[in-house]
C-alpha cells in the first residue's frame, strides 16, 4: 500500500524540515512546498491526502488572506484533499473564515507533535469511511438467492468462457437483443473478477445527452460551465478500482465518440473544467443490442473504437433459442418476486407450460420477468394459470411496433406468424436485411437464421 501522503506549505525552510522530519518517521510521505504557487503546481501532478497550510507568506503580513484565497481555490478542484491550517497568527475570526471555505482544522505555532499527528490521522480515518460508504453506495444490492444455473448448452459454453477471461481487466463487449440478460452477465462478471471488492458502476450511453456526456463521465469542478454550482464526481471516478459498465454503447453520437476513444486509448482524462490529467483505473464492459459492425460498414460508429472494446466478443442468443432455460428461468423468477412480495410461489400448470415454450418471446428474459411477476400476483389458484399470464397467443406478439392486418392473419401456429411477419417486414424494407432486422428488432445474424429456417431468400 503506498504511504499517506502530505504537502507542507510554508515559506520557512525550518518549519517544513521540522514537519517534514517527524512525519516521516510516522510513516508518512512528505513533500514540501514554499508557496501556494508551488502548492498549486505540485496539485496539479499529483494527489495527496493532506496538506498543512500556512496562512501568511507575504512579509510582515499577519491577516491570513493567503492562505484564505488558497483555499478558496482548492475549493473549486476535484478531489480536494483535507487541509489543516497552521500558523503563528492565530484567531478566532481567521479560524472561522478557513473553516467556512473547506479547512478541516486550524493548529496554532508552535504545535504539539501528538496533536498534529492525532489531527492527521482523525482526516484519513474520515477519508477511508467516506470511501467506503461511497464504495457501499455503488455496489449493486447482492443477491441472497441461490444463483441461477443455466440450463441451455449455449448458456452453460458462454459461462465457460467467461469464467477464463472474467479475472483479467480486458474489455468485453456483449452482444445480443434487448432483455437477454447482459446485464445480469456484468454482475456475474464483476463478482467473478479480481476487483470484485471496487464498485460496480452501471451508466446508460443512450440516456446522455451531447452537452452532459463529458461531466458524467468524467465528472467536473464548481464554475467549469453555467449550472456546475458544485463539484461533480464522474463515473470513471466513481468505479475507480472496480468495473464500469457502459450499457447501449451504440447510440453515441460519432463526435461522443471521439472523446470516449480518447481515454480508452491513453487511459487518461481531465476532470471538466480541471487541467489535472487523472488516470482510468476500471475494467470496462460495453453492451449493445445493434450490429455494430454493420455500423462501422454504415459510418455511424468509429472503427478504432469498436477496435478498442472488442478485445473479447459475446452474443448472448434470445431467449427463443434458449429453450431449456425458459421453464427453468421461469420457476426461478417466481421465486424470486415471491420473496420480494413476501408470498409463497406456486408450480405452474401444464397449459402454462407448455405456452411459455412455444411464445417466442420478444422481450426475452425482461419480458418472462414481468410475466411471472404478474402471472403471481393475478393468481387466485394454488397453480399458476395460463389466464393469470395473460399472454396473447392467439395474436401476433408485438415486435418493432408491427401487429397483425386482419383477423385471418392471427391465426395459426406461432412459427406461421412468425414467418408471416418477417416475410411482411422484408417486403416493407425492399428486401434490405439490415434494415428488416432493425425494425424486428433482431440482429442480422439472428434474422439470416430465420429467412434459412422458413426457406425465404434475400439479396444480402
Amino acid at each position: 500500500m503506498p504511504l499517506p501522503r502530505i504537502l507542507i506549505v510554508d515559506d520557512n525552510v525550518e518549519v517544513r524540515l521540522s514537519a517534514a522530519y517527524f512525519l516521516e518517521d510516522q510513516g508518512f510521505e512528505v513533500i514540501e512546498a514554499d508557496s501556494p504557487s508551488t502548492a498549486k503546481q505540485l496539485l496539479s501532478v499529483t494527489s495527496f491526502d493532506v496538506i498543512l497550510l500556512d496562512m501568511n507568506f507575504a512579509r510582515d503580513t499577519t491577516s491570513g488572506q493567503e492562505g484564505l484565497a488558497f483555499l478558496t481555490w482548492l475549493q473549486a478542484q476535484q478531489g480536494a484533499p483535507a487541509v489543516l491550517c497552521i500558523t503563528g497568527w492565530g484567531s478566532v475570526k481567521l479560524a472561522v473564515k478557513a473553516l467556512q471555505l473547506g479547512a478541516s482544522d486550524f493548529i496554532e505555532k508552535p504545535w504539539q507533535n501528538a496533536a498534529l499527528l492525532a489531527s492527521i490521522q482523525q482526516q484519513l480515518a474520515l477519508q477511508k469511511k467516506q470511501q467506503t460508504q461511497l464504495n457501499q453506495t455503488l455496489q449493486p444490492e447482492q443477491e441472497t438467492d441461490i444463483e441461477f444455473v443455466w440450463q441451455s448448452a449455449c448458456m452453460q459454453a458462454l459461462e465457460r468462457k467467461l469464467s477464463r477471461v472474467a479475472h483479467s481487466d480486458a474489455t468485453i463487449l456483449l452482444c445480443g437483443e434487448s432483455g437477454v440478460g447482459k446485464s445480469h452477465l456484468v454482475s456475474w462478471l464483476h463478482q467473478h473478477s479480481a476487483r470484485a471488492s471496487g464498485p460496480l458502476v452501471s451508466v446508460n450511453m443512450g440516456a446522455l445527452s451531447e452537452s452532459l456526456f463529458e461531466s458524467e463521465l468524467f465528472g467536473h469542478v464548481k464554475g467549469a460551465f453555467t449550472d456546475a454550482k458544485q463539484n461533480r464526481v464522474g463515473r470513471f471516478t466513481m468505479a475507480s478500482g472496480g468495473t464500469l459498465f457502459m450499457d447501449e454503447i451504440a447510440t453515441l453520437s460519432m463526435p461522443l465518440q471521439a472523446k470516449l476513444l480518447r481515454v480508452l486509448e491513453t487511459g487518461e482524462y481531465e476532470v471538466l473544467g480541471s487541467s489535472k490529467t487523472v488516470r482510468s483505473d476500471v475494467r470496462l464492459i460495453c453492451a449493445t443490442n445493434a450490429d455494430l459492425p454493420q455500423n462501422v460498414a454504415e459510418g455511424t460508429f468509429r472503427q478504432d473504437l469498436f477496435y478498442r472494446m472488442n478485445t473479447l466478443v459475446f452474443e448472448l442468443l434470445p431467449l427463443r433459442e434458449r429453450q431449456a432455460d425458459i421453464i427453468p428461468l421461469a420457476s426461478y423468477l417466481l421465486a424470486k418476486h415471491a420473496k420480494r412480495y413476501g408470498i409463497a410461489t406456486k408450480p405452474m400448470d401444464d397449459e402454462v407450460i407448455h405456452a411459455l415454450q412455444t411464445y417466442p418471446w420478444p422481450g426475452n428474459i425482461r419480458e418472462l420477468s414481468h410475466v411471472m411477476e404478474r402471472a403471481l400476483l393475478m393468481s387466485e389458484e394454488s397453480q399458476i394459470a395460463l389466464q393469470d399470464c395473460q399472454l396473447r397467443l392467439a395474436q401476433r406478439p408485438r415486435t418493432a411496433g408491427i401487429m397483425a392486418d386482419s383477423p385471418a392473419e392471427t391465426t395459426g401456429t406461432l412459427a406461421q406468424m412468425e414467418k408471416r411477419m418477417i416475410m411482411d417486414v422484408m417486403a416493407q424494407e425492399g428486401g434490405v436485411t439490415s434494415q428488416a432486422a432493425q425494425k424486428l428488432g433482431l440482429t442480422k445474424s439472428s434474422l439470416y437464421r430465420r429467412l434459412d429456417k422458413y426457406g425465404l431468400k434475400h439479396a444480402e
